[in-house]
């Protein structure tokens, strides 16, 4: 991951997305409900890898597959496509969940388009 001043690049990107959005403050509801979801989904997404890979290595005893080391393209290819449909999977329930919990807190539904 390239890194900008010491910080991911990715990471940095958002942090400049998050004050660009909080500057508009009529928008402070949409941005609640923004922060709230994408930072559920950030932490689900995470633990999904670190539980993947942990199952991995209990389940075969070595390191997960990857196309680096030459391990076989069939085997990498099948971690790869369950490593995504899982995380995918954790970050889409955690976004839900969050936004019903912020639902019931406020008493609002989520703005449209979230």
């Amino acid at each position: 991951m390239p890194v900008v001043s010491g910080t991911p690049l990715a990471l940095n990107q958002l942090v400049k997305l998050v004050a660009a959005i909080v500057k508009r403050k009529n928008n402070s509801r949409r941005t609640t409900w923004l922060l709230v979801g994408a930072g559920a989904a950030m932490v689900a997404g995470r633990l999904m890898e670190r539980g993947l890979d942990s199952g991995w290595r209990a389940w075969k005893d070595e390191e997960p597959p990857t196309f680096k080391r030459g391990d076989n393209w069939s085997q990498a290819l099948a971690w790869t496509a369950l490593s995504a449909a899982a995380v995918a999977t954790a970050e889409l329930v955690a976004r839900r969940s969050a936004h019903l919990g912020l639902a019931q807190m406020t008493g609002k539904r989520a703005p449209a388009g979230l």
